[in-house]
């Protein structure tokens, strides 16, 4: 049985939209911290943490696309881990989409991933997860 993919297709500009979600989250968490208002911070922490749960339900459902196995797999883990931006031209208008939108969320990806970098260490200062990390390199390099 073949790969549904518009279901696919939906499921993955779905996941884009609530990344989106997300990134508007941390845009107002953002602004809470420097507000130093804790009460907003912690409900967009909590509003975040849902929206997340729901992009791992999507990437489950795509999972779930793939079925007991066979060919379906092997196409669902092609259409997901091949890099969207060197992927030849497909054959269908969905396989197309199914890259565009993987594209978009690989960039909102990388630009949530600096925003919450830059918003974790402004908060955490010394502490900060990608303060010690930055140490650890250091060491490393040493």
């Amino acid at each position: 049985m073949a790969v549904d993919l518009e279901q696919m297709m939906i499921l993955l500009q779905k996941r884009y939209n609530t990344l989106k979600r997300i990134d508007e989250l941390t845009d107002e968490l953002q602004n809470a911290f420097a507000r130093h208002d804790e009460v907003s911070a912690s409900l967009l922490l909590d509003m975040r943490a849902e929206e997340m749960a729901e992009v791992d339900t999507c990437i489950g459902r795509i999972w779930d696309l793939a079925g007991a196995g066979g060919d379906s797999v092997k196409e669902v883990r092609r259409l997901m881990t091949e890099d969207p931006f060197t992927a030849p031209a497909a054959e269908s208008w969905e396989e197309n989409k199914i890259f565009e939108v993987r594209r978009k969320t690989v960039t909102l990806l990388k630009q949530l991933q600096d925003k919450d970098r830059r918003m974790n260490l402004s908060v955490g200062g010394d502490k900060s997860y990608y303060k010690k990390k930055q140490e650890q390199k250091a060491e490393l390099t040493i």
